[in-house]
């Protein structure tokens, strides 16, 4: 797939909807770092990127009074909803995506488990799709939407590896857990906190080498998540310093 093809398919996103465009980016900034960090060859890691980019790409064939209402779905929407995986893979496939890249799109919405959309389980469901679910549920859970709001990381990140073996694969799960990066105590100290926003800087700046363009969706997406954790370190640096004003007030 060329690249100046998923670039017009991310504008058409932006067109309909920015949010669904800023996920997007998300989505891929952490699905290729899942993706490097699992050691997988730079191809696939291509691979992977692209279908991230592009897994919500469906999206722009359900209404916009479904995607942004702030209550539950009717079951009639809810239908609607789960058919943006196969317009976005069809999408996609005819407008040249590879195998690997339609197969990201089509089944990022299944579980481990079997119990997602079109109910694969275990290795039935590609590789690189179950990449993309475990990224898709990070920035979902992390990001305010209209129906509910942004729980913190550690959090986040504690209820992905509750869905090991259940939502989530448990292979990639556990080589993740072995990296910082991707382990709730993390970002529930300033300390181990603060070594990871200059591993996030780090990337930030491997990310405008790359792409030598401020506008890359994936430059944006990881500003955009360094300065959610700048954010973190201040509230919990501001917790630490409350706690011990307490400590001295008794």
């Amino acid at each position: 797939m060329q690249r100046d093809t998923v670039t017009k398919i991310l504008l058409e996103i932006r067109q309909y909807w920015p949010v669904l465009y800023l996920h997007s980016a998300a989505v891929a900034n952490f699905a290729l770092r899942i993706a490097m960090d699992l050691g997988i060859e730079a191809r696939h890691c291509r691979d992977v990127l692209r279908g991230a980019l592009l897994h919500d790409a469906g999206k722009m064939h359900v209404s916009l009074e479904i995607l942004t209402k702030p209550g539950p779905l009717t079951e009639t929407e809810w239908r609607q909803m789960k058919k943006h995986t196969d317009y976005g893979a069809d999408w996609v496939e005819q407008r040249g995506g590879n195998d690997e890249v339609v197969a990201a799109i089509r089944y990022h919405h299944e579980w481990w488990n079997g119990n997602g959309y079109a109910g694969l389980k275990y290795e039935q469901i590609p590789l690189l799709a179950r990449i993309v679910t475990i990224a898709d549920a990070l920035d979902a859970m992390t990001a305010s939407r209209p129906y509910r709001k942004a729980i913190a990381v550690s959090e986040a990140l504690m209820e992905i590896h509750s869905g090991k073996g259940l939502q989530f694969d448990p292979d990639i799960l556990t080589v993740l857990s072995k990296k910082a990066t991707y382990e709730p105590a993390t970002y529930q100290d300033p300390r181990p906190l603060a070594r990871q926003i200059q591993v996030e800087k780090e990337w930030l700046e491997r990310l405008i080498k790359i792409y030598g363009d401020l506008a890359h969706p994936l430059v944006i997406a990881q500003s955009h998540w360094l300065d959610k954790l700048i954010v973190s370190i201040y509230k919990l640096q501001e917790g630490k310093r409350a706690k011990t004003s307490l400590i001295w007030e008794k």
